[in-house]
């Protein structure tokens, strides 16, 4: 059974119990994805997605990183076409550790500019491994085929072409417009404390 509770800011929370479980798993759910982009921002979710990881103003990305690994976690992240998620798990006594990573990387990213330039060519390499790769290029065909001139028939990660437009400025306004409390929810299953 899951109960959803909405906070005053408008944050909702999605909590499920799982008594059989000994592990605690986080989602940070983002309704930002590759539908929601304009042509000249195609691929800022996922851009996005990378720059949460390269660190906030309390912790370097070698820390995030350490932080949740540091306790038997594990940490990661995805983007969609509707959604970006990051996630956690770990032991379910840890809750507030991976909750506090998590909002950190949420609230306070650093978006170093060298960072930002860093992934940018990550992302680069992304898309030229990806068209290495027959099942992932037909996929990626067959979406614009059938979505041409819309947001659904272009790639998650964007273009080389767009990826160099989206600079500091670009990346940090699109992230404001689009992780707001109403467009986020957090979701939370494990098993309840003893009482």
């Amino acid at each position: 059974m899951f109960k959803i509770t909405q906070l005053p800011n408008g944050v909702r929370v999605a909590t499920a119990e799982m008594p059989h479980m000994e592990s605690v798993s986080v989602g940070v759910w983002v309704g930002v994805g590759g539908r929601y982009e304009s042509a000249r921002l195609s691929g800022a979710s996922h851009f996005i997605e990378h720059l949460l990881f390269k660190g906030t103003t309390r912790r370097s990305a070698k820390q995030i990183s350490q932080t949740v690994e540091g306790i038997g976690g594990y940490l990661n992240a995805f983007t969609s076409e509707e959604t970006t998620c990051y996630y956690a798990k770990a032991s379910h006594e840890h809750l507030n550790i991976l909750l506090d990573v998590l909002t950190d990387m949420y609230l306070h990213p650093r978006f170093a500019a060298t960072d930002i330039d860093k992934e940018r060519g990550v992302i680069k390499e992304e898309l030229l491994m990806y068209h290495d790769q027959p099942d992932h290029y037909v996929q990626e065909l067959l979406t614009e085929t059938l979505w041409p001139e819309h947001p659904l028939g272009r790639s998650l990660t964007g273009t080389a072409k767009t990826l160099d437009g989206m600079d500091r400025h670009a990346l940090l306004d699109y992230k404001k417009r689009k992780y707001v409390a109403a467009n986020t929810i957090v979701a939370v299953a494990r098993s309840l404390p003893s009482r």
